[in-house]
């Protein structure tokens, strides 16, 4: 997203840091002393399962229930709209009947993987946030995919993975943080950087570790503009590709409409876009299917340092509440600023970084419900200063939105 940040050149110290650090990850990663998360088992079983011709989805319910955190997740998945279709289903089988057991193997994967992605850390924002653009991600790839009449199933698969290197690389520093002390705190994007240089490589490490399929590492390997040759399946990593690009887009927007991806020439056909448009939108119920409760603040130094806003420029002071869910708990804020992409509020309570969140908006003369993000949570007075943007809006919640912005009544 487009943000207002108080940047300043890295001092000499904090530079130098950075450099030993990428340098000594790629070290490990050159002898292959990367300590990587274990394929989730249950999936493991449940793929081993379905490679039997005699397997059955009483089977797949049994190996899913053997584990009641990821039985919860497949439910919270086989009811959210991404799958949701008539009645709620209250039992695994039904889980499994109404998604596949393809799908469901799919899901245990990423389920297993979130308990990794969750777990507390200096680098927990950025991790949050690489997690939510690879759900986006494998949504886009399997609607597209099935838009183009490709295996939509590893599709999922392909764009959950192919940049888990990236989560990997933020669990390698947090590793080595461990070790020494950074000089301060560096910005965001300087984390970024280097999780970025080293993803595919550390992405490579785990398809090996994994023993995933060929495809999975040509993917990894050419998914940034690689050509199409440098796959064995061309089509499936032009729809990656893609996926990257639109996910982009839902980072730096409060919606992403048809009209806004037609900026992407390798979604020319209006169709295409109006699928994938769709899909976004159900992105943050089906993010939510795999949260859990954040890590409690350790009070420890962050080696991310805050900006001084996330706000573009435009803001106008406001003040309104607003009421967050965060878990099975509702926290109430004041908005103070609204700008084209977030508000700023105050409240007692800070909220996690880099994690969806359902808010209510109490305006006159009704309340507007969204996803937001939360982008900046600080301490501020006697409570906290916290920045959250708009995510993945409808048309309509869109132009109430734009009307809150714009100091009109956004029922008008």
């Amino acid at each position: 997203m487009a943000e207002e940040t108080s940047r300043k050149p890295m001092a000499d110290a904090e530079a130098d840091s950075l450099r030993r650090l990428e340098r000594d990850v790629r070290d490990l990663a050159s002898r292959g002393d990367v300590a990587l998360p274990a394929y989730p088992a249950v999936a493991l079983r449940v793929q081993k399962a379905m490679a039997r011709p005699d397997f059955g989805l009483d089977e797949v319910s049994h190996l899913v229930g053997s584990d009641a955190a990821l039985a919860a997740d497949v439910l919270r998945c086989a009811n959210s709209s991404m799958y949701r279709r008539g009645a709620p289903v209250t039992s695994l089988t039904q889980a499994v009947t109404r998604i596949g057991a393809q799908q469901v193997m799919r899901l245990l994967v990423a389920s297993g993987l979130a308990t990794h992605v969750h777990t507390a850390g200096p680098l927990a924002p950025l991790r949050r946030l690489i997690w939510i653009e690879g759900l986006a991600s494998a949504a886009v790839c399997q609607e597209l995919a099935r838009q183009r009449g490709l295996r939509s199933e590893e599709a999922f698969a392909l764009g959950l993975l192919h940049d888990f290197g990236r989560i990997v690389a933020c669990s390698s520093l947090e590793s080595l943080l461990e070790e020494r002390r950074l000089a301060g705190s560096l910005p965001a994007d300087a984390w970024a950087g280097i999780v970025e240089r080293l993803h595919v490589s550390l992405g490579l490490l785990v398809a090996s570790r994994w023993q995933l399929p060929p495809l999975f590492k040509d993917v990894i390997a050419a998914h940034h503009g690689g050509a199409p040759g440098s796959s064995e399946d061309p089509a499936l990593l032009e729809v990656v590709q893609v996926s990257d690009q639109v996910v982009a887009q839902l980072g730096a927007n409060p919606s992403v409409s048809s009209d806004d991806l037609a900026c992407i020439p390798a979604l020319g056909k209006f169709v295409e876009r109006e699928v994938v448009a769709r899909v976004l939108r159900k992105v943050p119920e089906f993010v939510e299917a795999f949260e859990m409760p954040a890590p409690a603040p350790n009070g420890k130094h962050s080696p991310i340092a805050p900006p001084a806003t996330t706000l573009c420029a435009g803001e106008r002071p406001v003040r309104f509440g607003v009421t967050v869910n965060l878990g099975r708990r509702a926290r109430q804020f004041t908005a103070m600023a609204i700008a084209r992409n977030g508000l700023a509020l105050n409240g007692t309570e800070p909220l996690p970084e880099n994690r969806l969140h359902e808010a209510t908006i109490h305006t006159q003369p009704g309340p507007l419900r969204i996803w937001t993000i939360t982008k900046l949570a600080r301490p501020e007075g006697g409570g906290f200063h916290v920045e959250m943007h708009p995510f993945a809006l409808s048309g309509v919640e869109r132009g109430l939105w734009d009307a809150l912005v714009a100091g009109e009544s956004p029922r008008s």
